[in-house]
């Protein structure tokens, strides 16, 4: 099976190299992450589900539906005894090991070994990886599945048939890594579509049969475990539908923002930025001249390869360009469904009688999920990562075409980015303003339970239920901190806030950073 991967001494020796920096990388941003807390209140989610499979009662079970993989695994550590949040970490991190692992591989069909090693290192020390590696997201650990799907996708279709039987298996673990994965697919048909035709050749559909049976029976069995844990719930429909229409989320909702240019206008801070701030989701500001940098090679590259690759137009290229048109005037106006059907029948119309089928490929990986989140009114800058490997492979081109036209050694430009880069990965924590806040919840839950010896039969009426179900247990109560006269008239033990607020039967007992604690009057005091 390895030996459509094509790799020679050469590759396995820069293998050991990406394998030895990314687990030391990783292992970096386990400590940096522990030491700042959970940053990401979904986390807890994965966290209390990982708990719940196990066989432990949790004070809620109304997530269970989301993405289980991650859960799962985390679960075995669990198990085996690290019952703490440093697990989720590890799992998440052993995900981008195997994913920059997997990006080498997917360059080398493309690109020289220095030119992959190159992208590896540009993609796992941008600055959105950095922010979101190893912190128990499921983002990156779902880029990482759409690495390896596109690596078997490309072989069967360029190389071995063979390899369609593993593809939709990988699809359907892909998919309970992150259901989002699922906005890459279209890319994947569009690039077989483009290599040959809308016909299915028989003997790959023998191959595609036999994946087809594997992945479905892999993606029944994972969803009637969600669906029985669950108790019937699953929301995946409801929320992808919303996306769908761009109504996904509210105005409440703090990743909420009507700008569809959100993702575009941030691109050089996800690449490289000095200023990084926690809000309600990490800030990423600044751009550095790291960023230019590859903006700029990516630019002249570009402009190199427009001029190499001159052609005209032909009758139905005019066709081809008015559905495009359409496709475009029609973002936010209709569905991004509609949207992307049209703008990808005009990129087929446009490129089925030209060679450019990997770079269109990569080009629909990028626009598949582009189109969908920026019609999304909820934005979180993770969520764009997925068009990174995509995004990479144009830069590794734009540096081949300045290297055809302009005389210089083809070392200069990757091992400088290399050495820039890398500095980058580790130097990156830097560009964090300090902040407590998420280690808050953890500290204020450690008071109640080293005053408390019998906190469990208590009741704690908390803000924010997600991180105390952890941290706590089932024994508490989701009260919003606008309630004065509920907790006022409440048998809570402790209500913990998180802002000051005025109550007639509690007295404050402890603040943490952000947060509040109140006693019940009624109440003993230790």
């Amino acid at each position: 099976m390895l030996k459509e991967f094509n790799l020679n001494k050469k590759d396995k020796a820069y293998l050991i190299v990406i394998l030895l920096f990314s687990t030391i990388l990783v292992g970096y941003y386990i400590n940096f992450n522990n030491s700042i807390g959970i940053a990401c209140s979904d986390v807890y989610v994965y966290l209390l589900n990982a708990l719940f499979y196990t066989g432990e009662k949790i004070s809620t079970t109304s997530f269970v539906y989301i993405s289980p993989v991650i859960c799962f695994l985390t679960s075995l550590l669990f198990r085996i005894g690290l019952v703490d949040k440093l697990a989720i970490f590890i799992v998440t991190g052993l995900f981008a090991i195997i994913g920059n692992i997997g990006l080498y591989i997917l360059l080398r069909k493309f690109f020289k070994e220095e030119l992959s090693l190159l992208g590896v290192i540009i993609y796992s020390s941008s600055s959105l990886y950095l922010t979101w590696l190893a912190n128990g997201t499921l983002d990156i650990p779902g880029v990482s599945m759409i690495i390896w799907i596109a690596i078997i996708t490309l072989i069967a279709i360029k190389e071995n048939p063979k390899y369609y039987q593993y593809i939709i298996p990988v699809m359907a673990l892909g998919f309970f890594t992150r259901y989002t994965i699922i906005l890459t697919i279209p890319a994947f048909f569009l690039f077989y579509v483009l290599e040959n035709g809308f016909a299915i050749k028989p003997e790959d559909w023998n191959y595609m049969k036999k994946g087809l049976l594997i992945g479905v029976a892999i993606g029944v069995i994972l969803l009637a475990i969600v669906l029985i844990m669950g108790n019937g719930q699953f929301e995946l429909g409801n929320q992808m539908m919303s996306g769908i229409k761009g109504t996904s989320g509210s105005v409440k909702d703090p990743a909420y923002t009507p700008d569809v240019g959100y993702y575009l206008k941030n691109y050089p801070n996800f690449i490289s930025n000095s200023h990084t701030v926690f809000e309600a989701n990490p800030v990423l500001n600044s751009p550095t001249i790291l960023s230019y940098i590859v903006f700029a090679l990516l630019f002249v590259g570009a402009g190199f390869w427009l001029y190499d690759n001159r052609f005209n137009l032909k009758k139905h290229d005019k066709i081809a360009i008015i559905v495009l048109l359409i496709g475009i005037l029609s973002f936010t106006r209709v569905t991004s469904i509609i949207t992307s059907i049209l703008i990808y029948i005009g990129i087929y119309l446009l490129a089925k009688d030209r060679n450019y089928n990997v770079g269109i490929f990569m080009l629909g990986w990028i626009l598949a999920n582009a189109i969908f989140l920026s019609f999304n009114i909820v934005k979180v800058n993770r969520y764009i990562l997925p068009t990174f490997p995509a995004f990479i492979f144009f830069v590794l081109v734009a540096i081949e075409n300045i290297h055809s036209h302009i005389k210089i050694n083809k070392n200069i430009i990757p091992i400088a980015l290399i050495v820039l880069f890398v500095i980058q990965a580790f130097a990156f924590t830097a560009t964090f303003e300090p902040t407590n806040k998420y280690l808050a919840p953890e500290e204020i839950s450690n008071y109640i339970i080293d005053n408390n010896p019998d906190y469990k039969n208590m009741t704690i009426g908390v803000y924010n239920v997600r991180p105390y179900s952890w941290w706590i247990g089932t024994n508490i109560e989701g009260i919003p901190s606008s309630a004065h006269s509920k907790i006022d008239q409440s048998n809570i033990t402790y209500y913990i806030s998180n802002h000051p607020i005025n109550l007639t039967n509690f007295t404050m007992v402890k603040n943490i950073d952000t947060l509040y604690l109140y006693k019940n009057n009624k109440t003993p005091f230790n």
